[in-house]
This record gives C-alpha cells, structure tokens and sequence, in this order.
C-alpha cells in the first residue's frame, strides 16, 4: 500500500440476537403493539426498557418468553408510550424508535338495515342499524332528510339536532304528499354515504279543528249539509253512529282545500238523534243531527188555466217533507195514470196532467186534514216557441270551432229538451245548454265530425228540428294567388318572404331547406296584423333556397334566389357595351365605388336611348 493512501472495511459484530427489532415503530393512538427478538441461545437475565427505564407488567403491558423468541405487548397505545424501547440480553441490546400517533380521520360508513317499524296518517317511525365496518369508526349521530316524491330537493327532519339512537318518529308534515326517506352517520371527520329507505309513504300534516260540527236540525225527505274547517289540508272521514260513510247514492262527500263537507241526500226519519263524527289530521269533531219535523202549511193558487196540448202543473208547498197529502178531483181522489203523474219531493207536491184536453177542467183539491182548492179552466193554445220562422235550422259548423243551436220560447219559464238523433242529450264539458229570458241555446265548444246530425229542441208537446253540417277546418293563409312564392334577392341586400292568414292570433313557423329558422341578427320574423313576413336583412349567398311557411297543419313554399351585385352589373355592361358597338356608338366611362351606382343606371339609359 503507498503512503498516504487509506482503505475503508465494514466491521460487523455477531452477537446473540438473531432477530432485532426495526429502526422505527409507529402505531396509530388506542392501537396495540407486539415487539418481538429471537437469541440465538436463551438467555436467564433479559429485560425491556423504555427511555431508559425498565418496563414491568401492568394492565396494558404484557412481557412474554417462548423458547428463543421474547416479546413485549403494548395496549391501548398513547401518546406517553413514545420514546427508545429496548431489549437487553447481557452484552447484547436492539432497540427501536417507537412513535404513537394520532388516530386516522375516517368518516364512518352508511347504516345498515333501514326499516319503517309504525306509521299513522300523519307520523312515520324508521329503526335502522350502525354501520357494519371491518374496523371499529367513531359515530357521533345520525342525520334523517326527507322529499317529496318528483322533487330534486332533500330536507332534514331532525333540524340542528343530531340523532344518537338508530330510531327516529317524524311528524308535523306541512302538506300532504307521497314522501322518500335517507339516513346518514356523521362523526368529526365527516358524513358517510346516505341509505335510502325502501318505499314512498303518503303522509299528511296534524290539522286542529278552526269550525267544527254543531247539533243540526234537518227536514225529514230533504237534503241536509255540513262542513267542519280544519287548520290544514290534510283528508279526513265522515261517520254516522260509528258507520263509516263514503260517496254515494245516499251522501255525498267533498273537500276543497281544509274544508270538508258532508251532503246527506234525503234526510230519513231514523236518522233523527244520529251522532255525526268528522276525523282528520289527528283532529275530530262530532255533532248530533235532529229532525226538523215542522207545520203542514200548503200555498197554491187558486185560479190556473191550461192551453190545449200543453201540459198542466199544479204544485204547492209544505213545511215537512214528510206530510202525505192527497190529490183530488172534483172530490174523487186522483190516481197516477199514462198522462197524470204525482211528485213528492223535499217539501214540493205536484200533480203534472201532459196534454191537458177539455175533460181535464174541473175543481182541483190538496188534502191533509185542510184543504187548498185549484180551478182548471181551458184557454186557446198558446205556441211553446216563437218566430219559428226566423230560426236557422240548418248550421255549417267548421270542426274544431264553437257552433250554437237557438231558437226563442213563449214562456221564459218555460224549461226545453234537446236530442240528438232521437237520443237525450245530456250536458257535459264540450256540449251544453243554455237559458237567457226566452232564449233557449245547444253550444257545442269544439265541433266534431260525429257532432253532425239531427238535432230536437223540446218543449211540452211542440218541437223544433235543426240540423248540423260538420266541414274540414278553413284555410290559414289568404290571398294565396297573389303571394310572391318566388322572390330574386342582391347581395348584401334586403329581402322578404311575406303571406296574410286569416286570423290575427295565428302563430306560423319558418323553415329553409326543411329545417326550422330561429331569429338572429341578420334574418328575423315580423307580424304585423294578419300579416306574417321572414325577413333577411343582408342576403348571402347561403340564404338562397326553398323556405316553407306553416301554420298548423297548412303549408306554404316560398323559393329565394340570391344573385351577386357584380355579376348583375357586368352583364349590364357587356350588354350596353354590345349595344353600344352595333350601333358604333361609344360613351366613355370611368369607374369608382361612389359612381358605382350611377355609372350602372346612366349605362343602362344610354343603351335604352340607342335602342
């Protein structure tokens, strides 16, 4: 080796530790950690040491020897436990750093096993289970949100407070709808993913009575009616002596918004003393309902005269709707036959003779332990309808618009029937009639083809006939023959594609090439009275095609040809110029954008001079 120069060796020093511990240790805090060393030869005096300090057994600290190997166990690790652990055998020692750190930051996990365990009409109560994690994660509470079916947005139903048990009751409902439900577990480091509740459940909101029922009296044969206010809108149901009542031929039950109202029909006897109980958004409120039994008291008139073929009425009221009577004539009691008819209803008697004749004059009796006396006398026939001759019998209806029979009556009481091919026509949303002084009218809203046909008005034993036409829908556009459909455009110029349509509230759409055209900066609509115009405010070339107007289901084509300012202006100049040598005259010309186009007009005058 020269002087002055060095080598350097690695020195490694056998001892009896065979398996040492690691450089560093670090485990999370409340974790436990196994130290472990293996000798090559067991050793009697061994010990561990932290900072220094000879560790023995306790509760948390467990120190064990199988054979060779020699361990230390450390529970529920915190923060004090850091420092140099060693391992000492005689002359031998290993040791490592050991670091307990803080716990990680995990949000917990969702729950688990969502179920509805009760609900009422208005309160549901949900029970679910911690999350199911492979390693235990803090869980402060619980978060429930609720929506409305077809909604986007979630509401919490536990406000600001933080739910800790895994069940949860939520009520005071604002409005009744069809609800979703989620849960969630939050803890200091987060909120977990949400567990939707299986199911939509319609619940409504608790309501407290604002007008509720009070004893009622009703008249025995007539209709009675009752309503109860709540605070809220929620649904609720009717009983009678504990019977639960639904919609029907003998009651009728409504509701608009938190008012809710009972209609009995025909008010019997043996509902006299019958509690009436309403219940809804947790709220109830019961009444009893008595028979208003009432004086038999009969108003008639005395003197009546009837017309030849028309019909006799004669009526009178009582007090009870329960009160019999018996009908007369010329003291012989009257019978129900083809032509005579006997009404009771409520408190209204009537006896109906159709087609009074001659023999029907006489004197007339209601009986009920007094008497009010009717006389029948004839008169002349007096017409059901008037100016017969005026009406429009016959109508042309356009399908889809309004078309209206009408006709005029005598009498302004008197009450008409309308048929339709022989068949009652009853009223509804689309055909309905109407009663103005004596104007009788049949509107049908928007005419259908099955709407042609015959149609009666009917009145007493007299009838008038009319007869609907149904035709297609009318045109849109108007003046078609003098609409310009083929339209030259400049360059950079203006041009208009323009049609009338016959009603001013018509809406049309524009379309080139067969796509539609939306207004921008340079191509626009108008609509100016029954006038609708497409307008181009500076022609390209792209702009020339075939564009279409539609309105509804009509259509009108419309073709535009774009030809360019220069192109247009050559010819013109080849052409005078051709002119101008046949006739060897020649004009000089000297060109520039502002002559531009004066020059072209003073070309196109001299060659029409020359010609």
């Amino acid at each position: 080796m020269k002087e002055g120069s060095r080598t350097v060796a690695e020195l490694t020093v056998l001892g009896n530790i065979t398996k040492k511990l690691p450089r560093r240790t670090v485990v999370p805090v409340s974790d436990t950690v196994i130290f472990c060393v293996e000798l090559e030869h067991p050793y009697p005096d061994t010990y561990w040491t932290r900072n220094g300090e000879k560790l023995k057994e306790d509760s948390r600290i467990s120190i064990g020897c199988v054979l060779r190997q020699y361990t230390l166990t450390i529970r529920e690790c915190q923060a004090e436990d850091s420092g140099e652990v060693a391992f000492v055998a005689g002359d031998c020692k290993t040791s490592t750093r050991f670091s307990v750190t803080a716990a990680r930051k995990h949000p917990p996990d969702p729950p688990v096993d969502a179920v509805v365990q009760n609900k009422t009409e208005s309160s549901i109560t949900i029970q679910w289970s911690p999350p199911d994690s492979d390693r235990p994660v803090p869980i402060k509470g619980y978060v429930v949100e609720r929506r409305k079916v077809g909604t986007q947005m979630w509401q919490r139903c536990n406000a600001e407070e933080t739910i800790v048990a895994t069940e949860f009751t939520i009520c005071n409902f604002t409005e009744e709808a069809s609800y979703q439900f989620r849960i969630s577990a939050i803890n200091d480091f987060g909120q977990s993913a949400y567990l939707e509740v299986p199911g939509t459940f319609y619940l409504e909101p608790t309501a407290e009575i604002r007008k509720g029922l009070i004893n009622s009296a009703a008249v025995s044969g007539e209709e009675f009616s009752i309503s109860v206010e709540l605070s809220a809108v929620c649904s609720g149901f009717w009983s009678l002596n504990g019977r639960l009542l639904r919609s029907g031929a003998d009651y009728l039950i409504t509701r608009s918004k938190n008012i809710h109202t009972l209609l009995i029909r025909v008010v019997t006897m043996e509902m006299n003393g019958t509690e009436v109980k309403f219940v809804g958004g947790g709220s109830q409120s019961s009444c009893i309902l008595n028979e208003d039994v009432g004086i038999y008291d009969c108003v008639g008139t005395m003197g009546m005269s009837s017309t030849l073929k028309g019909d006799l009425e004669l009526s009178c009221e009582v007090s009870s709707a329960s009160a019999a009577v018996v009908w007369k004539k010329d003291q012989m009691e009257i019978t129900e036959d083809q032509r005579t008819t006997i009404i009771s209803k409520g408190t209204q008697r009537k006896l109906i003779i159709k087609s009074a004749k001659k023999i029907d004059e006489g004197h007339y009796s209601l009986f009920d332990g007094t008497e009010t006396s009717f006389f029948l006398t004839e008169t002349s026939a007096v017409a059901a309808f008037s100016n017969k001759e005026s009406v429009q019998k016959e109508v042309k209806a356009t399908l889809s618009q309004k078309a209206t029979l009408s006709c005029n009556v005598s009498d302004s009481k008197t009450e008409v029937k309308w048929y339709k091919d022989g068949k009652l026509l009853i009223s509804s949303r689309t055909i309905y009639s109407e009663a103005k002084g004596n104007t009788r009218q049949l509107v049908i809203e928007k005419v259908e083809k099955s709407d042609a046909g015959e149609y009666t008005c009917e009145a007493g034993g007299d009838k008038l006939v009319f007869k609907i036409f149904v035709t297609d829908s009318q045109s849109a556009f108007i003046n078609k023959e003098s609409i310009q459909k083929e339209v030259k455009a400049t360059l950079s110029h203006k041009a208009t594609l323009s049609c009338e349509v016959v009603d001013t509230k018509t809406e049309v759409k524009w379309y080139k090439d067969g796509k539609l055209v939306t207004s921008s900066k340079t191509i626009h609509t108008e609509s100016k009275a029954k006038n609708r115009q497409l307008v181009i405010d500076s022609v390209e070339k792209k702009d020339a095609g075939e564009y279409i107007c539609e309105a509804g289901t009509e259509k009108l084509a419309f073709k535009l040809q774009v030809a360019g300012r220069d192109n247009d202006l050559t010819g013109l100049i080849h052409g005078a110029c051709r002119c101008c040598r046949e006739k060897e005259i020649y004009h000089p010309y000297s060109w520039s954008p502002q002559t531009h186009r004066s020059s072209q007009l003073s070309l196109i005058r001299s060659q029409s001079k020359r010609k």
